[in-house]
């Protein structure tokens, strides 16, 4: 038994139970349930599985046929619509930056902190 109830659900050794396994020296094959058994597996596919035959040779009743199958009602979205219709790609982004500048001396490319000016007024 796992706190985690995977080897329980499962039956397959979770994590913790192939570290306890490993302590006590036991063979972990031993804990995996016999479904997933190599055996097991084969005797699944053992019997044929034949295809469907052509649709026109179908059987269907015609109850069956006279019914119509409509969508499902479509409900309106409880999130905000997207601003676009699509993203757009990384290539089609217009790549405008802001330019940088400083409140200190009113030029651009650095900011207030790493201002020249600022600097020499220490």
């Amino acid at each position: 038994m796992c706190r985690c109830g995977r080897f329980q659900h499962d039956e397959i050794p979770c994590s913790h139970a192939i570290v306890a396994i490993r302590d006590r020296n036991k063979n972990r094959d031993d804990y995996y349930s016999a479904y997933y058994s190599n055996k097991d597996y084969q005797d699944i596919y053992a019997i044929p599985i034949e295809p469907l035959p052509c649709k026109s040779t179908w059987n269907v009743p015609s109850h069956v046929l006279k019914e119509v199958m409509l969508p499902p009602i479509a409900r309106k979205q409880l999130s905000r619509p997207p601003k676009n219709d699509r993203k757009k790609e990384f290539t089609e982004r217009k790549g405008k930056k802001r330019k940088v500048t400083s409140s200190e001396c009113d030029l651009s490319g650095h900011k207030k902190k790493t201002c020249p000016k600022k600097s020499h007024k220490n």
